[in-house]
């Protein structure tokens, strides 16, 4: 919703606005104040930039899993630069979630979105999720809480967890198939 909008009336008007400005104070028409306007439109629009990447990144990219030969693959540009592998020996299983668990230490969720997550995949050991992306790259957006909500714990570069909470369509199948493949030798 506030991607809809805020982020992009803003990174599509600005620039037309500077634009629709300067040329007016080129062909004669305008003078300094609509060139000051075009000036601020052009820097407002650039300064939002990264905010209008990762909106844009979100709304056209689908997060998922693949369950490959050796890893676990997580496709997610709003919140990984690349595709991210968790190795199959690190990964123990999956239990189901009752919507409402509490994101403490050590646990990373994989959807900035506010449905109730109900997949937790557990870790044997501590994974690092280095491709995460960076707060100042964009992922901010996804921390500006509502009144009611707290803003949920998404991978920081460099930080260990030890259980991955996300959001399954049909959670049991999820479940039973992050097990089975995980137990698997």
């Amino acid at each position: 919703m506030f991607a809809v909008v805020a982020l992009l009336p803003w990174g599509l008007g600005l620039p037309l606005a500077a634009v629709a400005f300067v040329s007016d104070a080129v062909a004669g028409a305008g003078g300094p104040l609509e060139l000051t306007v075009a000036v601020l439109a052009g820097a407002a629009s650039a300064a939002t930039v990264p905010a209008q990447a990762q909106t844009v990144r979100a709304l056209l990219s689908r997060p998922r899993l693949t369950l490959g030969a050796e890893a676990l693959v997580v496709h997610d540009a709003a919140l990984f630069h690349g595709a991210t592998r968790i190795r199959r020996d690190v990964i123990t299983g999956a239990e189901r979630l009752d919507g409402h668990a509490a994101a403490e230490y050590g646990i990373a969720e994989l959807s900035p979105y506010r449905e109730p997550l109900n997949v937790a995949i557990l870790l044997s050991g501590e994974h690092v999720f280095a491709s995460a992306r960076r707060r100042r790259g964009g992922t901010w957006i996804w921390l500006v809480p509502r009144r009611y909500d707290r803003p949920p714990r998404l991978p920081e570069p460099g930080d260990r967890y030890r259980r991955i909470h996300l959001r399954a369509a049909d959670p049991a199948a999820a479940v039973a198939a992050i097990t089975e493949w995980a137990t698997v030798s």
